[in-house]
């Protein structure tokens, strides 16, 4: 009988721990979505982002924003993501994953730029979707 019960327990409680994991990245090695890439920081006509703690809350508050959360582009056009935060590590990942800057350190930068146009959810693999925000890319 204990058997029974111990494959029962780890058919029902698998699913729920694999959600524990959290999304592994789907590449997109052809980078038909996004690209990342040092390559164009401090272009001229470029979106930046800061990663930060929030600053409309006081300082012992660690609440870790994009700022801005809602970002717009155009297909092509750089997106800067610089980490203000000289406490904690931060990245800008994809919600599928597609592709996503580096982990970055204080004063740290990375970018993406989109080849697509769309609507694309992202949070930072740190923090989880508590600090999150959408992308959306407009044609050129």
């Amino acid at each position: 009988m204990r058997p029974i019960i111990g494959t029962v327990l780890i058919g029902l409680l698998t699913p729920a721990l694999v959600g524990c994991a959290g999304p592994t990245r789907q590449p997109d090695p052809a980078g038909t979505v996004c690209i990342e890439s040092k390559d164009r920081l401090g272009a001229p006509g470029a979106v930046v982002v800061f990663m930060e703690n929030n600053p409309v809350l006081p300082a012992f508050v660690a609440s870790r924003i994009f700022a801005p959360g809602e970002i717009t582009a155009r297909v092509g056009q750089p997106i800067e993501f610089t980490s203000a935060d000289p406490d904690e590590q931060h990245t800008a990942e994809l919600d599928s994953g597609a592709c996503g800057t580096d982990y970055l350190s204080y004063k740290s930068r990375d970018d993406l730029v989109f080849k697509l146009p769309g609507s694309y959810p992202f949070y930072c693999l740190v923090h989880g979707t508590t600090m999150a925000g959408t992308i959306t890319i407009t044609p050129s």
